[in-house]
């Protein structure tokens, strides 16, 4: 598969300090990849970074296989979504999408679908002045002013930003179908890791500029166990039960166990209803994407 982002050796220095140090990312052709980390770890610089808003210290950058300190030729087939566009707040947002077609020079006839596309071509929003749009239609503009060109590449730095879980499942679904039906690759970094677990084909984590793990995150390491939920009161009875069954916590009301196959667990909760325990749910559960994100970043 292409990749159409090479990082390689990428560093950033302010003031003695590193804030980024990437010794290697890759986002493939077609695929959304999903940037994670702590405030302060390095996302919003690398991003940055790749739209040459900001000089590396060190390092390359490829987009296209071509080095962007050569040609920003690469910019014109990238759309960004990285701080909130500078509206004007008494033109609608056909006008203000027509004022920055003027500027750049993309084609006119992109504007209307690509309104339409993000929810904001509906009849009583063609006319609405931009001061008088809510914080989920501003996104959703911050979206049009990103896609109006018609980009091969979308950075999306937390595009759900402020909306509410309506808002948030559509611009997720909006995401999707971008990739999936129109080939653009997304790299979109988000604080609201479940909407990535939802969506990205790979992900990075960055803590303190440095990238902690990279690649699909079915692939991550994750604890994985069996919870049995019922009536159980400890006693000599439910320990002879429970010998050599791996079991990890007891309580009355919960039993944990290592993860185990189907016949194991067959047996166990047969074991426990023999034996006059009644039980009441069996739950195979893993570490979310959360967690393991809080375990690879937490503080020392």
């Amino acid at each position: 598969m292409n990749n159409v982002i090479e990082i390689k050796n990428l560093k950033k220095v302010y003031n003695n300090i590193t804030t980024v140090d990437l010794k290697s990312l890759t986002v493939r052709k077609g695929e959304i990849y999903g940037f994670l980390g702590p405030n302060g770890a390095g996302k919003s610089t690398t991003m940055k970074m790749i739209l040459s808003l900001l000089e590396p210290t060190s390092g390359e950058i490829d987009i296209f296989g071509n080095p962007v300190e050569k040609n920003t030729e690469y910019l014109n087939h990238i759309g960004s979504m990285i701080e909130e566009p500078s509206y004007y707040p008494n033109l609608s947002g056909y006008e203000n999408l027509l004022v920055f077609q003027k500027m750049i020079g993309f084609d006119k006839k992109n504007i209307w679908p690509t309104l339409e596309l993000v929810g904001l071509a509906e009849k009583n929003n063609r006319r609405k002045l931009v001061k008088a749009y809510s914080l989920g239609m501003k996104q959703r503009l911050a979206l049009a002013f990103a896609l109006v060109k018609d980009p091969k590449i979308l950075l999306l730095d937390e595009p759900t930003n402020g909306l509410d879980p309506a808002g948030i499942h559509e611009i997720r679904e909006l995401i999707i179908r971008l990739a999936k039906e129109k080939g653009l690759t997304v790299f979109i970094s988000s604080h609201i890791l479940s909407e990535i677990e939802h969506i990205a084909d790979r992900v990075g984590i960055i803590n303190r500029g440095r990238l902690v793990y990279e690649g699909k995150i079915e692939k991550i390491k994750s604890n994985a166990w069996l919870e049995i939920e019922g009536d159980f009161f400890s006693d000599t009875k439910l320990k002879e039960v429970l010998e050599g069954t791996g079991v990890t916590d007891i309580s009355d009301k919960i039993l944990k166990f290592k993860n185990m196959d189907n016949e194991e667990t067959s047996k166990i909760i047969r074991q426990l209803v023999i034996a006059g325990y009644p039980i009441y749910r069996v739950e195979r559960k893993k570490e979310s994407l959360e967690d393991i994100f809080l375990s690879m970043t937490k503080e020392d």
